[in-house]
């Protein structure tokens, strides 16, 4: 009895100290191990300088020939081709045919670039195959001729792809020729002492041509680099995750380890932290080890333009790394924590590797874009941002949307190593079934555990992101309508119905429902009714601190959408956009995921989680403000969590939650009729002063309501 008495009066502080000791007892054993040496830093130092070879070829190979450069240039059409081939001579430039032989002086080399000119309808789709290597074209009519006797007004497009090396020289290139005829021209033009003439008579505009399309002829190097980072990542945490789970395992030392004053879920985190300590160490050992090769072989002009690879692009891959890490790092002990020796857990990361290779391997594909599946994809989402990052060219929606599913994801493959290394059958001879991570437990809950949660977190993302941009698309207004319904209930009702049946959770626990008074749905009624208000201000303020402007394009499609939406009864509206969604997503996020929060830590954490991520949720459809979205409806969900804490059902913040899309839909709705009797509210400008004072009014008495006629409940 004396032990287990001992046991229970261990304080926190004392467990945590434990928990700190055998963190950097796994960390020092597994670091002292030459294999982890070798990969840690042999590796990068033979790895990198093979690449920059490679590179160096690539981009030599891109450029053709080394000593007579070959530039091919493209006209529209013959006429534009015979004027502008007439400006560019002026300029002393001569112009061959595409393919013609220029021989060289004898007994001389030529260095002189070769300009092949040709004509090519479309100059996009040519500069996109690689078929040209620049492209002008006339705006407006040309004369017929350039006559120093009058004036000329010219302008010329230069298309070209910044991406390509060749295609930038060749712009380049092309630019000192016009610069050359216009001086000619202007010459000639003051010799006849003109008084009208414009400075420049001749101008033009370098347009990039992005890498888009499906055209594109090239692996972009732009996407080797990070890919080639991961792996070495993924390789630097494949040893240390053995070595800590079955390794221990097949020596006889995992049951002892067992035995100490720690829970299991602490010995697996210990365990989780190390290969994680490992596989940063090696994340940036290679990323310290290519940004010095770059550097040094001179390349880092050829692979990231003038500007070379700056500081800030190394972080935000570093931080890319470091979520990579978290994720396969908790993936390989879910895979090693279930093999009975050192050789069967190598047998089962090989099938592993090769799944992880594909998505890879996907994203190196040419032309391919970080959108759609693509974005929750595992490891193919952080290769292609990667590659966007070094380009420069990464938006923060997808970057937002990447790193969502990925932490999402890292937390379900933690949750499910934990009910994998806290088996009886892992630490004893008998073999691990994968039918027991689904097998329903005998006695039932009376709330949904974390690691349930995760796992719903991690299906519904993707789930809720493919339907959107599946289903979200239908043709007819009433089609959309009803898609929004049904991606609604699946997601935030089926799902995790089925998840409490799964793992016997109480339904009645995990989704409250119990009655109210009176004064507590007033106020949320009162709240709900003025919550839009501080939304809209906060749009508004993150706005002015991003300095965004909303796109005409996008801002003239919402003026359509709307019209559009006036066309169907109120009711419908009412029911698809601001009911429904009320309804389901109170039941998961304030009534499953708070409740699962609440159960494993305190009030706030729960509120400030199920907050996060519900902003989070409406942060990933496809919006010019989803950075704005994200602050305004995590926000919101501060509210909705705290009056779920304060009342401990989800009722009075459906009935909020309801009230706050409701009177978003009406002033939509009636806004043509709003705005006729001098009444209305653009999303452009801030609210007016009498409007805000009558809001924070409504809103503070709503909050005090609650306040006073509630009373935080246990969970």
């Amino acid at each position: 009895m004396a032990p287990h008495t001992e046991h229970r009066t261990i304080q926190p502080n004392e467990r945590l100290r434990r928990l700190g000791r055998l963190t950097l007892k796994e960390l020092r054993e597994i670091l002292r191990d030459r294999r982890t040496i070798v990969t840690l830093i042999l590796m990068p130092l033979l790895m990198y300088p093979l690449l920059s070879v490679f590179f160096q070829q690539f981009f030599m190979s891109q450029l053709g020939t080394v000593q007579t450069p070959r530039y091919a240039l493209g006209f529209e059409n013959d006429q534009e081709g015979s004027f502008l081939a007439n400006v560019l001579s002026q300029g002393g430039l001569s112009l061959v045919q595409i393919d013609a032989e220029v021989p060289a002086q004898e007994g001389e080399s030529r260095t002189t670039p070769i300009v092949e000119a040709g004509i090519r309808s479309d100059l996009v789709e040519g500069l996109e195959e690689f078929e040209i290597d620049v492209g002008l074209r006339l705006k407006g009519e040309a004369p017929s001729q350039i006559d120093d006797q009058r004036d000329l007004a010219l302008d010329i497009d230069l298309l070209f792809r910044d991406d390509s090396l060749k295609s930038r020289d060749a712009a380049a290139y092309i630019e000192k020729y016009l610069r050359a005829a216009n001086e000619t021209f202007l010459a000639a033009r003051l010799e006849k002492l003109g008084v009208t003439q414009r400075a420049a008579p001749i101008r033009w505009a370098r347009t990039t041509v992005e890498q888009a399309g499906t055209h594109t002829g090239t692996i972009s190097i732009a996407a080797v680099i990070p890919f080639v980072l991961i792996l070495m990542t993924v390789t630097g945490a494949v040893y240390p995750a053995i070595d800590l789970t079955a390794g221990e395992r097949e020596r006889g030392t995992l049951e002892i380890l067992m035995a100490a004053p720690i829970p299991r879920v602490g010995v697996l985190f210990a365990k989780y932290v190390a290969v994680l300590s490992v596989a940063l160490l090696t994340a940036a050992a290679n990323l310290l080890t290519m940004t010095i090769t770059i550097s040094a072989s001179g390349m880092g002009s050829l692979l990231f333009g003038e500007a070379g690879i700056s500081p800030g692009v190394i972080a935000a891959v570093f931080g890319l790394l470091l979520l990579f890490a978290a994720f396969f790092s908790a993936v390989l002990l879910v895979i090693t924590s279930s093999a009975r020796s050192f050789k069967e857990a190598q047998a089962y990361l090989i099938p592993l590797m090769l799944v992880a290779l594909a998505p890879g391997m996907l994203s190196l594909m040419p032309g391919l874009e970080l959108s759609g599946l693509l974005l929750v994809t595992p490891l193919a989402n952080i290769v292609l941002l990667g590659r966007d990052l070094f380009a420069f060219k990464a938006s923060g929606g997808a970057a937002l949307t990447v790193v969502a599913s990925t932490l999402l994801y890292a937390a379900a493959a933690i949750g499910l190593a934990a009910r994998i290394f806290g088996a009886e059958s892992v630490l004893y001879s008998s073999q691990p079934g994968w039918a027991d991570l689904v097998r329903r437990p005998r006695a039932s809950r009376t709330a949904p555990t974390l690691t349930a949660a995760a796992f719903c977190l991690a299906l519904m993302f993707p789930l809720y992101f493919l339907m959107i941009n599946l289903l979200g698309g239908a043709a007819g207004i009433g089609e959309q309508l009803l898609a929004g319904v049904v991606i609604t209930a699946v997601v935030f009702g089926v799902v995790p119905l089925i998840a409490c049946w799964m793992r016997r959770a109480s339904i009645a626990a995990c989704f409250r429902w119990p009655e109210s008074s009176l004064p507590i749905f007033i106020g949320a009624i009162l709240v709900g009714l003025s919550l839009w208000m501080l939304d809209h201000e906060t749009v508004m303020l993150s706005k002015t601190l991003r300095g965004v402007e909303l796109d005409a394009g996008y801002l003239d499609k919402l003026q359509q959408y709307v019209g559009q939406l006036r066309q169907v009864p109120l009711v419908a509206i009412l029911l698809a956009m601001a009911i429904v969604p009320a309804v389901f997503e109170e039941a998961f996020f304030r009534g499953y995921l708070f409740t699962a929060l609440r159960s494993a830590g305190n009030a706030w954490t729960a509120i400030v989680v199920s907050a996060l991520t519900f902003g989070l949720f409406h942060a990933i459809v496809p919006n010019p403000l989803a950075s704005e979205r994200l602050v305004s409806s995590a926000l919101t969900g501060l509210v909705l969590g705290w009056v779920r804490w304060r009342t401990g059902s989800i009722l009075p913040g459906t009935v909020l939650h309801v009230c706050h899309n409701g009177l978003l839909m009406l002033l939509t709705y009636y806004e043509p009729q709003l705005a006729a009797r001098g009444i209305g509210v653009t999303d452009s400008t801030h609210l007016p002063g009498p409007w805000l004072a009558g809001g924070a009014v409504a809103l503070v008495g709503g909050v005090v309501m609650i306040f006073a006629f509630s009373r935080p409940r246990a969970p």
